[in-house]
């Protein structure tokens, strides 16, 4: 039986930071239950990418698919979110008018939230 998963992109409202990198903000996920687990995936990343979600830096991924790399994130999760992305690849240029989408080079970022009997399997 295949899992459900919502998907969330992240693709959109990055913002340049010289200290952090790229920040993103972002809600929780509304109607999360303690059945849910939820992951931030980031697809194609280049290299090895340093991640820090709420000040808490997210360490060796949990999943490693191919070229995709996932970290549970469900306790880290707040009614708001922060999310810095850091690499040692170049950060690209900031956006024109502050907010702006991930340089490409980073591959896509979203949330995977995987629900009820599925939590199991993931």
């Amino acid at each position: 039986m295949a899992r459900e998963v919502h998907v969330i992109r992240l693709t959109a409202a990055w913002e340049r930071s010289e200290q952090a990198g790229w920040v993103r903000l972002f809600g929780r996920p509304s109607g999360l239950g303690c059945d849910h687990l939820v992951y931030l995936v980031l697809d194609s990343p280049p290299g090895e990418p340093r991640l820090r979600l709420n000040d808490v830096q997210l360490g060796p991924p949990d999943r490693v698919e191919a070229e995709r790399m996932a970290w549970d994130i469900t306790t880290l999760l707040q009614p708001r979110n922060r999310l810095q992305l850091g690499s040692h690849a170049d950060l690209g240029p900031p956006p024109a008018a502050g907010r702006g989408p991930l340089p490409s080079a980073f591959g896509e970022v979203h949330l995977e939230i995987i629900a009820g009997s599925d939590v199991n399997n993931a």
